[in-house]
Protein backbone atom coordinates (compact mmCIF):
# COMPACT_ATOMS: atom_id res chain seq x y z
CA UNK A 1 0.00 0.00 0.00
CA UNK A 2 1.44 3.17 -0.81
CA UNK A 3 2.01 5.62 2.15
CA UNK A 4 2.59 9.53 2.84
CA UNK A 5 5.95 8.82 2.69
CA UNK A 6 5.89 7.44 -0.87
CA UNK A 7 3.66 10.44 -1.73
CA UNK A 8 6.37 12.82 -0.15
CA UNK A 9 8.95 10.77 -2.08
CA UNK A 10 7.18 11.53 -5.28
CA UNK A 11 7.29 14.87 -4.61
CA UNK A 12 10.88 15.48 -4.26
CA UNK A 13 11.54 13.34 -7.25
CA UNK A 14 9.38 15.94 -9.37
CA UNK A 15 11.49 18.74 -7.21
CA UNK A 16 8.43 19.95 -5.30
CA UNK A 17 8.01 20.24 -1.77
CA UNK A 18 4.26 19.67 -0.09
CA UNK A 19 2.15 23.06 -0.66
CA UNK A 20 3.88 24.42 -3.75
CA UNK A 21 2.42 24.55 -7.06
CA UNK A 22 3.80 22.20 -10.08
CA UNK A 23 5.08 24.89 -13.00
CA UNK A 24 3.05 22.98 -15.16
CA UNK A 25 2.06 25.64 -18.91
CA UNK A 26 -1.06 27.68 -17.75
CA UNK A 27 -4.26 26.74 -19.50
CA UNK A 28 -5.84 29.35 -21.43
CA UNK A 29 -8.48 31.20 -19.85
CA UNK A 30 -12.13 29.83 -20.03
CA UNK A 31 -14.23 31.94 -22.73
CA UNK A 32 -17.41 31.26 -20.29
CA UNK A 33 -15.63 33.25 -17.29
CA UNK A 34 -16.32 36.32 -18.17
CA UNK A 35 -19.69 35.61 -18.57
CA UNK A 36 -20.55 33.64 -15.52
CA UNK A 37 -18.55 36.27 -13.67
CA UNK A 38 -20.93 39.16 -14.97
CA UNK A 39 -24.02 37.12 -13.55
CA UNK A 40 -22.67 36.67 -10.05
CA UNK A 41 -21.62 40.21 -10.17
CA UNK A 42 -24.89 41.61 -11.21
CA UNK A 43 -26.88 39.08 -8.80
CA UNK A 44 -24.38 40.54 -5.82
CA UNK A 45 -23.99 44.04 -6.32
CA UNK A 46 -25.25 46.47 -3.69
CA UNK A 47 -28.86 47.08 -3.61
CA UNK A 48 -30.20 43.81 -4.66
CA UNK A 49 -31.86 41.36 -2.28
CA UNK A 50 -33.43 37.98 -2.53
CA UNK A 51 -37.11 38.10 -3.70
CA UNK A 52 -40.43 38.96 -1.56
CA UNK A 53 -43.11 36.20 -3.78
CA UNK A 54 -46.03 35.95 -2.21
CA UNK A 55 -47.59 32.39 -2.42
CA UNK A 56 -49.92 34.03 -5.03
CA UNK A 57 -46.68 34.85 -7.33
CA UNK A 58 -45.18 31.38 -6.14
CA UNK A 59 -48.18 29.23 -8.21
CA UNK A 60 -48.40 31.64 -10.50
CA UNK A 61 -44.90 31.83 -11.96
CA UNK A 62 -44.57 28.37 -11.23
CA UNK A 63 -47.08 27.53 -13.46
CA UNK A 64 -46.04 30.14 -16.20
CA UNK A 65 -42.54 28.01 -16.11
CA UNK A 66 -44.29 25.30 -16.78
CA UNK A 67 -46.03 26.09 -19.45
CA UNK A 68 -43.13 27.74 -21.54
CA UNK A 69 -40.95 24.36 -20.59
CA UNK A 70 -43.62 22.37 -21.74
CA UNK A 71 -43.27 24.10 -24.96
CA UNK A 72 -39.53 23.64 -25.41
CA UNK A 73 -40.37 19.90 -24.74
CA UNK A 74 -42.38 19.61 -27.76
CA UNK A 75 -39.74 21.43 -30.20
CA UNK A 76 -37.60 18.12 -29.09
CA UNK A 77 -39.40 15.76 -31.87
CA UNK A 78 -41.93 17.95 -33.36
CA UNK A 79 -39.51 21.26 -34.27
CA UNK A 80 -39.17 25.03 -33.85
CA UNK A 81 -41.94 26.45 -36.95
CA UNK A 82 -43.44 29.92 -35.72
CA UNK A 83 -46.45 29.44 -33.45
CA UNK A 84 -48.53 31.70 -30.97
CA UNK A 85 -49.86 30.38 -28.07
CA UNK A 86 -52.24 32.11 -26.03
CA UNK A 87 -51.96 31.79 -22.43
CA UNK A 88 -54.18 32.91 -19.17
CA UNK A 89 -52.58 32.00 -15.82
CA UNK A 90 -54.71 32.93 -12.62
CA UNK A 91 -55.21 31.69 -8.85
CA UNK A 92 -58.39 29.76 -8.23
CA UNK A 93 -57.52 29.54 -4.22
CA UNK A 94 -54.72 30.27 -1.83
CA UNK A 95 -51.93 28.11 -2.85
CA UNK A 96 -54.01 27.10 -6.03
CA UNK A 97 -53.81 27.75 -9.39
CA UNK A 98 -54.38 27.39 -13.55
CA UNK A 99 -52.22 27.89 -16.69
CA UNK A 100 -54.90 27.54 -19.48
CA UNK A 101 -53.25 27.32 -22.74
CA UNK A 102 -54.80 28.21 -26.35
CA UNK A 103 -58.08 27.58 -24.84
CA UNK A 104 -57.27 25.02 -22.48
CA UNK A 105 -58.01 21.08 -22.38
CA UNK A 106 -61.18 19.86 -25.08
CA UNK A 107 -60.75 23.01 -26.87
CA UNK A 108 -57.29 22.53 -28.72
CA UNK A 109 -55.51 23.43 -26.16
CA UNK A 110 -53.76 22.35 -22.68
CA UNK A 111 -54.54 23.26 -19.25
CA UNK A 112 -51.84 22.39 -16.36
CA UNK A 113 -52.96 22.75 -12.40
CA UNK A 114 -50.87 24.08 -9.70
CA UNK A 115 -50.69 23.80 -5.91
CA UNK A 116 -48.15 24.89 -3.49
CA UNK A 117 -47.30 22.44 -0.12
CA UNK A 118 -46.98 24.08 3.08
CA UNK A 119 -44.38 26.65 3.69
CA UNK A 120 -41.29 25.10 5.28
CA UNK A 121 -37.86 26.08 6.82
CA UNK A 122 -36.15 24.62 3.75
CA UNK A 123 -38.67 25.85 0.99
CA UNK A 124 -41.91 25.43 -0.67
CA UNK A 125 -42.83 23.12 -3.37
CA UNK A 126 -45.01 23.61 -6.30
CA UNK A 127 -46.30 20.49 -7.76
CA UNK A 128 -48.24 21.02 -11.28
CA UNK A 129 -50.54 18.59 -13.51
CA UNK A 130 -52.45 18.16 -16.75
CA UNK A 131 -55.88 18.70 -16.23
CA UNK A 132 -56.92 15.62 -18.24
CA UNK A 133 -59.81 14.26 -16.18
CA UNK A 134 -60.73 12.55 -19.42
CA UNK A 135 -60.20 15.25 -21.77
CA UNK A 136 -58.10 16.14 -24.63
CA UNK A 137 -54.69 18.33 -23.74
CA UNK A 138 -53.28 19.48 -27.10
CA UNK A 139 -50.37 21.42 -28.29
CA UNK A 140 -50.58 22.87 -31.46
CA UNK A 141 -52.23 19.28 -32.99
CA UNK A 142 -49.56 16.96 -30.57
CA UNK A 143 -51.41 15.55 -27.71
CA UNK A 144 -50.59 15.85 -24.20
CA UNK A 145 -50.90 12.75 -22.59
CA UNK A 146 -49.23 13.86 -19.28
CA UNK A 147 -47.38 16.66 -17.31
CA UNK A 148 -46.38 15.67 -13.72
CA UNK A 149 -44.24 18.31 -12.39
CA UNK A 150 -42.53 18.75 -8.68
CA UNK A 151 -41.07 22.06 -8.42
CA UNK A 152 -39.29 23.44 -5.53
CA UNK A 153 -38.73 27.27 -4.44
CA UNK A 154 -36.10 28.11 -2.04
CA UNK A 155 -36.47 29.47 1.13
CA UNK A 156 -36.13 33.15 0.30
CA UNK A 157 -37.16 32.89 -3.43
CA UNK A 158 -33.75 33.12 -4.98
CA UNK A 159 -33.66 29.46 -6.45
CA UNK A 160 -36.37 27.38 -8.53
CA UNK A 161 -36.47 24.74 -9.56
CA UNK A 162 -38.56 22.23 -12.14
CA UNK A 163 -38.41 18.51 -12.60
CA UNK A 164 -41.53 16.96 -14.89
CA UNK A 165 -42.24 13.98 -16.76
CA UNK A 166 -44.09 14.85 -19.65
CA UNK A 167 -45.57 12.43 -22.47
CA UNK A 168 -46.68 13.35 -25.34
CA UNK A 169 -48.14 11.00 -27.91
CA UNK A 170 -47.14 11.57 -32.07
CA UNK A 171 -50.06 12.65 -34.37
CA UNK A 172 -48.48 10.53 -37.18
CA UNK A 173 -47.81 7.14 -36.04
CA UNK A 174 -49.60 7.15 -32.27
CA UNK A 175 -46.29 6.39 -30.51
CA UNK A 176 -45.92 8.29 -26.87
CA UNK A 177 -42.57 10.18 -26.25
CA UNK A 178 -41.28 10.56 -23.14
CA UNK A 179 -39.70 13.20 -21.56
CA UNK A 180 -37.79 14.52 -18.37
CA UNK A 181 -37.30 18.28 -17.72
CA UNK A 182 -35.26 20.06 -15.28
CA UNK A 183 -34.47 23.40 -14.57
CA UNK A 184 -32.58 25.27 -12.10
CA UNK A 185 -32.96 29.60 -12.02
CA UNK A 186 -31.52 32.27 -9.94
CA UNK A 187 -34.32 35.15 -8.90
CA UNK A 188 -33.01 38.28 -8.08
CA UNK A 189 -34.90 41.83 -6.75
CA UNK A 190 -33.38 45.45 -7.22
CA UNK A 191 -35.03 48.92 -6.36
CA UNK A 192 -32.24 51.14 -6.77
CA UNK A 193 -32.95 52.21 -10.40
CA UNK A 194 -32.25 55.80 -11.57
CA UNK A 195 -34.51 57.80 -14.24
CA UNK A 196 -37.05 56.52 -15.93
CA UNK A 197 -37.28 53.36 -13.87
CA UNK A 198 -36.80 55.17 -10.46
CA UNK A 199 -39.06 53.97 -7.54
CA UNK A 200 -39.80 50.79 -9.22
CA UNK A 201 -39.08 47.70 -7.66
CA UNK A 202 -37.82 44.61 -10.21
CA UNK A 203 -37.29 41.46 -9.96
CA UNK A 204 -35.07 39.00 -12.64
CA UNK A 205 -34.15 35.65 -13.51
CA UNK A 206 -31.77 34.05 -15.41
CA UNK A 207 -31.37 29.91 -15.50
CA UNK A 208 -30.43 26.98 -17.16
CA UNK A 209 -33.31 24.17 -18.54
CA UNK A 210 -32.16 20.39 -19.30
CA UNK A 211 -34.53 18.60 -21.62
CA UNK A 212 -34.23 14.55 -21.86
CA UNK A 213 -35.59 12.03 -23.75
CA UNK A 214 -36.43 8.40 -22.83
CA UNK A 215 -34.59 5.51 -24.61
CA UNK A 216 -34.84 2.09 -24.15
CA UNK A 217 -31.86 -0.35 -24.35
CA UNK A 218 -31.78 -3.88 -23.52
CA UNK A 219 -28.27 -3.79 -21.51
CA UNK A 220 -29.56 -0.75 -18.80
CA UNK A 221 -33.61 -0.42 -19.68
CA UNK A 222 -35.03 3.22 -20.31
CA UNK A 223 -33.04 5.83 -19.74
CA UNK A 224 -33.51 9.43 -19.86
CA UNK A 225 -30.74 11.07 -22.04
CA UNK A 226 -30.51 14.79 -22.55
CA UNK A 227 -30.87 15.94 -25.80
CA UNK A 228 -31.80 19.71 -25.44
CA UNK A 229 -29.95 22.50 -23.70
CA UNK A 230 -31.72 26.26 -23.08
CA UNK A 231 -30.93 29.50 -21.45
CA UNK A 232 -33.67 31.90 -20.02
CA UNK A 233 -34.23 35.11 -18.58
CA UNK A 234 -37.10 37.14 -17.37
CA UNK A 235 -37.95 40.50 -16.19
CA UNK A 236 -40.83 40.68 -13.93
CA UNK A 237 -42.52 43.97 -11.90
CA UNK A 238 -45.89 43.49 -9.54
CA UNK A 239 -48.66 45.46 -9.60
CA UNK A 240 -47.47 47.99 -7.26
CA UNK A 241 -48.87 51.79 -8.17
CA UNK A 242 -48.48 50.86 -11.81
CA UNK A 243 -48.79 48.48 -14.64
CA UNK A 244 -47.39 44.95 -13.82
CA UNK A 245 -45.11 43.79 -16.47
CA UNK A 246 -43.85 40.49 -16.82
CA UNK A 247 -41.40 38.97 -19.89
CA UNK A 248 -39.73 35.80 -20.14
CA UNK A 249 -37.21 34.81 -22.95
CA UNK A 250 -36.15 31.10 -23.30
CA UNK A 251 -33.72 30.51 -25.97
CA UNK A 252 -32.03 27.29 -26.95
CA UNK A 253 -28.33 26.94 -26.82
CA UNK A 254 -27.63 22.71 -27.49
CA UNK A 255 -27.54 21.23 -29.71
CA UNK A 256 -26.06 23.50 -31.93
CA UNK A 257 -27.69 22.65 -34.95
CA UNK A 258 -30.96 23.97 -33.13
CA UNK A 259 -29.34 26.97 -31.65
CA UNK A 260 -31.25 30.23 -31.48
CA UNK A 261 -34.21 28.48 -31.35
CA UNK A 262 -36.61 31.22 -29.05
CA UNK A 263 -39.19 31.00 -26.40
CA UNK A 264 -41.15 34.33 -25.49
CA UNK A 265 -43.29 34.98 -22.89
CA UNK A 266 -45.06 39.01 -23.10
CA UNK A 267 -47.80 39.45 -20.43
CA UNK A 268 -50.77 41.69 -22.06
CA UNK A 269 -52.42 41.70 -18.45
CA UNK A 270 -50.15 41.35 -15.30
CA UNK A 271 -51.92 41.36 -12.15
CA UNK A 272 -51.14 40.60 -8.32
CA UNK A 273 -52.46 42.17 -5.29
CA UNK A 274 -54.78 40.94 -2.51
CA UNK A 275 -53.70 37.17 -2.76
CA UNK A 276 -54.41 36.98 -6.60
CA UNK A 277 -51.96 36.57 -9.36
CA UNK A 278 -53.70 36.95 -12.97
CA UNK A 279 -51.07 36.86 -16.29
CA UNK A 280 -52.77 36.82 -19.06
CA UNK A 281 -50.54 37.28 -22.85
CA UNK A 282 -48.89 35.29 -25.53
CA UNK A 283 -46.48 32.45 -26.09
CA UNK A 284 -43.97 32.88 -28.88
CA UNK A 285 -42.38 30.10 -30.55
CA UNK A 286 -39.66 31.23 -33.23
CA UNK A 287 -37.20 29.12 -35.33
CA UNK A 288 -33.56 30.30 -35.45
CA UNK A 289 -33.52 33.97 -37.89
Amino acid sequence: MKTGNYLYSSLLALGLTAGAAPSYAQAPVNPAAPGVEAIEAAEFAPGTTDPSFNSAEQVGLCLIESTVSLLATRTSDFGCSAADYGLAVFTSGPGVGQAVIDGGVNAGGTTLNGALGPQLSVGRACFVDDANAGGVNLLNGVRVVDYTGTHGWSRRNAIFNSDAFVRLTDPQNGSDIYYREVDIKDFFKRANFPDPYAGQSWTFDWGLEDIKKRHFHHSIGNFYYPVQKWHELSWYRDQDGGDGYLDIIKRQIKPRSARGCTIRYVAADQFNGSGEFESVGTVTVRPPL
